[in-house]
């Protein structure tokens, strides 16, 4: 089954190219060509706060409604971080009352891979010393400042440097606190993360 999850408010689209076995628990349901082309025109509930409910688009175009999304609104690419210890922790932070992920966007010019080293080091004091090259890609659409955005982030497995219990929270971009925590830890706190982390979390570290 091809399918992409993309999260609006505390809700998701959910694309796919297959009835899931879920799909009942879908408040909105579009399957009729003509009602997917209408959608992939003018997605406009993944850009409203009022909108409440997971949508489920049941079509063969999978990548192009995707991609008509882009094409609806602007792109945004941003990269972080899924870090272990070398005692198998995971690396959270806590942000806008929410526990999070280090992510950032990515720079003109700067790849994408690099990006995510760097917003993990910056947000954390936290030092890489290895990462898998191939990332995990999330979607995110909101409104920011009156514009319709999609973020695009790309994740990526990295392996901290020994040593490092003392973590250094970017107080400049709202994170309050840092640290490490183990698969039992932060499944006790799943429901203080965003549902996309949260999502990512589980599928990642097998929680």
């Amino acid at each position: 089954m091809n399918n992409i999850k993309v999260f609006f408010n505390n809700n998701h689209l959910l694309i796919t190219n297959s009835l899931p076995a879920d799909a009942a628990s879908y408040s909105r349901r579009i399957e009729k060509e003509e009602d997917v082309f209408t959608f992939r025109m003018e997605p406009v509930e993944l850009f409203n706060d009022q909108y409440v409910g997971n949508i489920l688009v049941l079509t063969p175009l999978v990548e192009e409604t995707l991609e008509s999304i882009f094409d609806y609104s602007k792109g945004i690419v941003a990269a972080g971080g899924i870090v272990k210890n070398e005692e198998g922790k995971t690396l959270i932070i806590f942000r806008r009352g929410y526990w999070d992920l280090p992510k950032g966007k990515v720079e003109k010019g700067e790849k994408i891979i690099n990006a995510a080293q760097r917003e993990v080091e910056e947000e954390t004091g936290v030092k890489i010393d290895s990462l898998i090259e191939e990332a995990v890609i999330t979607y995110h659409c909101y409104r920011l400042k009156g514009k319709d955005c999609i973020k695009e982030t790309h994740w990526y497995h990295m392996q901290a440097k020994p040593g490092q219990s003392s973590l250094v929270p970017q107080t400049e971009e709202d994170i309050e606190q840092a640290l490490w925590a183990t698969n039992d830890e932060i499944k006790a706190i799943g429901n203080k993360f965003y549902p996309l982390i949260w999502g990512l979390l589980v599928q990642e570290l097998g929680l």
